[in-house]
């Protein structure tokens, strides 16, 4: 008898705590939905980054590579692709900003996109410094991320911006 109140006392302390516990990990302001979000997608955790985005049909977000994702259904395929292509990948934050005014808020962040791809029998290790500057939304009391856009920190010097036409003279490019 006493071992069937026990349980019946774990079992109801759970379920007590249950929605507790499920509130407290919603994030409650801006930089923290912003820092979720990215220890999401380091951890690859596609319904956590679905549940703090939103999912408007017309919201337009741009990727490097000139990747433009119109909607949240072509954004999930392609962290799906990625999630798929990477073996692992880290995330640090160097830099974030955030600016709120009433339900709106916008931030910069500086990160570096670590990415582990395997490459025949090793895996290859690269880094990626980014930033990004995105909008918020509070909707229903839960921060969600509109749309974002991330760019490269610095230029690829083996890239297409490494070439410089011979002619030039200007002060900028010596």
């Amino acid at each position: 008898m006493i071992r069937l109140r026990l349980c019946a006392w774990c079992v109801l302390t759970l379920l007590i705590s249950a929605p507790t516990a499920a509130s407290a990990s919603e994030p409650s302001d801006p930089e923290s939905a912003i820092r979720r979000m990215v220890r999401a997608n380091a951890e690859k955790d596609l319904p956590t980054l679905s549940r703090l985005m939103a999912h408007d049909a017309d919201i337009i977000s741009y990727g490097v590579a000139g990747r433009k994702y119109v909607g949240w259904t072509e954004l999930e395929e392609g962290m799906q692709e990625e999630f798929i292509n990477s073996q692992k990948l880290e995330i640090p934050i160097n830099e974030l900003k955030v600016w709120t005014k009433g339900d709106l808020a916008w931030y910069a962040m500086e990160l570096d996109y670590i990415r582990y791809v395997a490459d025949g029998p090793d895996v290859k290790r690269t880094v990626l410094p980014m930033r990004e500057t995105g909008v918020l939304e509070r909707r229903n009391g839960h921060w969600q991320l509109l749309s974002w856009h991330e760019s490269f920190r610095s230029a690829q010097l083996d890239g297409p911006l490494a070439s410089q036409p011979a002619a030039s003279s200007s002060p900028a490019r010596q």
